[in-house]
């Protein structure tokens, strides 16, 4: 027996209600799958444009919905109200709802008469987890994207200038936020957005997600990290490089060997049915037996501090995680392999790329130089 759903969010933020109904909509809607037919309910504002766009059976009218309540409710009709019509109509009794689902709206569902059951594992609809072949080619277009972001950021780079150990292109000091805003820019363009995108020199690159302040400092590594989203698939692309301009210490260039060699260890490991905690402790061993050590180093946590990767899709971080987890590669799963060193007197070295993970190895799906040097 098929189960039913209910989700009650935007799609713009809610990964699951897109995938199930391929609409972008701003403002929370009214999701219901009942014996495989999917229902979503919208307001005048979207309706038209729903049931032309919308990938779903049904597209139900919220303000036809209020017009059936009694006259001293229809003022401040929640959802949970015209979700209690539907159910009645449809003879919905019970419901699996996401973790994530909003304690007021399953406390008052509950009050109605409904038993609502929270899944607790994400993501809500398990397909998502194996990527079929559109969703695959909506990331490698997304990722071809971050790659032509990543080339103007580079190329920026690589014109600066060296002036008293600080980078100028064109004439004028070089920050991370003007290269912020070139990568971001053209995104734009593009049709993609993109937030927190990190270009991080200096002591600031030793903090993975430090999204990087000021002017770039010359002769040390720069972490570029571009995770634009589409605006038309809502897949995400993911890519990290680092590269110096000016020249390297013999540290910085041993550190950037030994990562670009254990990303290699990482995806040789890859493949339908490994355990992702084998994949993350191979790099691990590699980096230990290579000298760069991962611990508390003079009060500060450095070294190798996160994990090997992420599951890449409509969310910038999903299911599966590559790491110390129990998590089991399955062939289908798009993830990042994306090892870093971290110490606070050398800065940061993370090179990323994604893929697609198949029966006897992986796909890489990003593809971009990895070059230190600029």
């Amino acid at each position: 027996m098929s189960k039913t759903y209910l989700i009650i969010d935007k799609s713009e933020s809610n990964a699951d209600l897109f995938y199930r109904t391929g609409f972008f909509v701003p403002d929370p809607c009214i999701y219901i799958e009942n014996k495989g037919k999917r229902i979503l309910v919208l307001s005048d504002l979207e309706i038209d444009r729903g049931r032309e766009e919308a990938k779903v059976d049904t597209v139900l009218s919220y303000s036809e919905y209020i017009k059936k309540l009694p006259l001293n409710k229809r003022k401040k009709a929640s959802f949970t109200e015209i979700v209690d019509l539907i159910f009645k109509e449809q003879k919905i009794k019970s419901v699996t709802v996401p973790g994530r689902f909003p304690l007021k709206y399953a406390d008052d569902l509950r009050k109605l008469g409904y038993k609502i059951t929270a899944k607790k594992s994400d993501p809500f609809f398990e397909q998502r987890l194996k990527k079929n072949k559109d969703e695959v080619r909506s990331l490698k277009h997304s990722l071809t994207k971050t790659a032509d972001a990543m080339k103007v950021a580079v190329t920026i780079i690589s014109l600066s200038q060296i002036k008293n150990n600080k980078l100028y292109y064109k004439n004028k000091l070089l920050t991370s936020e003007i290269v912020k805003g070139e990568i971001n820019s053209s995104l734009s363009r593009w049709g993609y957005s993109a937030t927190h995108t990190i270009v991080a020199s200096g002591v600031q690159g030793s903090m993975p997600h430090h999204s990087g302040t000021g002017p770039i400092i010359a002769s040390t590594p720069i972490v570029i990290d571009i995770f634009p989203r589409s605006q038309q698939t809502g897949y995400f692309g993911d890519m990290t490089r680092t590269v110096i301009k000016g020249a390297p210490s013999k540290e910085t260039k041993k550190m950037y060997k030994v990562v670009l060699e254990g990303q290699k260890i990482g995806l040789s490991k890859i493949k339908h049915g490994v355990k992702s905690a084998d994949v993350h402790k191979a790099i691990v061993d590699y980096f230990d037996r290579s000298g760069f050590k991962t611990g508390n180093i003079e009060g500060k946590q450095q070294g190798f501090i996160h994990s090997t990767g992420h599951g890449l899709g409509l969310e910038i971080h999903e299911p599966p995680r590559v790491g110390m987890g129990d998590e089991i590669l399955q062939s289908g799963n798009v993830v990042t392999v994306e090892p870093g060193l971290y110490y606070e007197k050398l800065g940061g070295i993370r090179i990323e790329d994604v893929v697609l993970v198949r029966k006897n190895g992986c796909e890489i799906l990003s593809k971009f130089p990895k070059k230190f040097q600029v």
